[in-house]
């Protein structure tokens, strides 16, 4: 596809733009999200740059991970005993990583990652302010969820304030005028507010610190460790202290974890648990490659129905930790890959500053909450973390892109 250089660059800048108006919406509205990731597509077509841009990814270390993970991932559908209709389904829940690899060689100019960071901050305080007083009055506006949350649901808003928290300390540490600063710690305190005392998504607790001392080492240095993980365990244990949503989530799942062996009813934390053991009980036959791509659902059913009764049997086609999924499907080689992807992104991000860092940060919170869900796949939380790794991550080129700042 051909186009003027004039009408090139206002379509890969449309792009640019429709990007950021996706981040800020994959948290809110599945609708919209979904309309701007297929509007960014069709722009970054028109610009008659699609081949250079991709090339540009290519050039890039992440751009080659993505690219030898997802190959993996089609050797995976060859060997898996299920329909393609199935297998074609899962592979498109790991599109979100070919909208990193499509970003990285879009988003190589400096000015459009700062318009990416600060568009991001400045519409999540509006989103933290709205949902103060939301919570305070106990109003529900979406039918569902509680008091306060009015994204898609608890542990979306709570993982899209803590990827805000990250922009502002990053953000903090530029040079602001007075007021500008005074805004951003405003920003913090809000976003601070909002995950451990309005949200009850038990991720972003343990999400926060995680990210936070990582942040706070790319900042001023991995030598600063213990001191860094010193106060952030004193500001943790402060909002433990005196956040009663924060006490009754960890309570409650205490409870649930200790009882779940007797419990005759299907509890958040005790599914999770019976999920893990059947999932590794399955790993075990089959350690090295897995059970091919699109295989966890069936293997993992007609293996828990055949096991247990009750909701011990409940069948599901995801165990709630996005490593335990990777290694059933895919076997130990995907999971060193998809290893080797996050240590690949983390690097590059780390050497790509000013803004590489925040989305490095994010993925270390991402990679926490991980832990109790799949995060890299669901919709909000995987396209949130695509389009933050995609813009930020890029690293510059000399190339008549580099030109388009406009």
């Amino acid at each position: 596809m051909f186009a003027s250089p004039l009408t090139s660059q206002t379509s890969l800048n449309i792009c640019r733009g429709i990007t950021i108006v996706a981040v800020i919406a994959a948290p809110i509205s599945t609708a919209i999200a979904s309309i701007a990731s297929v509007a960014l597509l069709v722009f970054w077509l028109l610009s008659g740059q699609a081949l250079q841009t991709l090339k540009l990814s290519w050039q890039q270390p992440l751009g080659k991970m993505i690219l030898l993970f997802i190959a993996w991932l089609l050797i995976g559908t060859l060997y898996a005993d299920t329909d393609w209709h199935s297998r074609l389904e899962t592979l498109s829940s790991w599109k979100k990583l070919l909208y990193v690899f499509l970003l990285l060689g879009v988003f190589q100019q400096s000015q459009w990652q700062k318009r990416f960071v600060y568009s991001y901050f400045i519409a999540m305080v509006v989103a933290g302010i709205i949902a103060i007083p939301l919570w305070v009055l106990d109003l529900i506006v979406r039918d569902g969820r509680e008091a306060g949350i009015f994204m898609t649901n608890h542990a979306t808003q709570s993982t899209a304030f803590v990827a805000a928290l990250l922009c502002a300390i990053f953000l903090v540490q530029e040079p602001l005028a007075p007021r500008q600063k005074y805004a951003v710690w405003a920003g913090i305190a809000i976003f601070l507010f909002n995950i451990f005392f309005i949200s009850t998504g038990r991720s972003g607790y343990l999400a926060v610190p995680i990210a936070a001392i990582f942040a706070f080492g790319s900042i001023y240095g991995y030598s600063k460790l213990p001191q860094i993980i010193g106060i952030a365990a004193i500001v943790l244990v402060a909002f433990g202290l005196s956040s009663s949503t924060l006490q009754e989530r960890f309570r409650l799942a205490w409870d649930e974890q200790a009882s779940y062996q007797s419990s005759k009813d299907l509890t958040s934390v005790g599914i999770r648990v019976v999920f893990y053991k059947n999932t590794l009980e399955l790993i075990e036959k089959a350690p090295w490659f897995g059970y091919g791509t699109s295989s966890f659902k069936p293997t993992y059913s007609n293996y828990a129905l055949a096991k247990s009764q009750g909701w011990q049997g409940t069948s599901t086609s995801d165990p709630h930790n996005q490593y335990l999924f990777i290694w059933l499907e895919n076997g130990l080689i995907g999971l060193l890959l998809f290893f080797a992807y996050i240590y690949v992104a983390l690097r590059q991000g780390i050497n790509n500053k000013p803004y590489g860092p925040i989305a490095a940060s994010f993925l270390v919170a991402i990679c926490a909450s991980s832990l109790f869900n799949s995060h890299f796949k669901t919709f909000a939380e995987g396209y949130l973390l695509a389009f933050f790794l995609g813009a930020l991550l890029s690293r510059s080129a000399d190339s008549t892109l580099s030109q388009a700042d406009a």
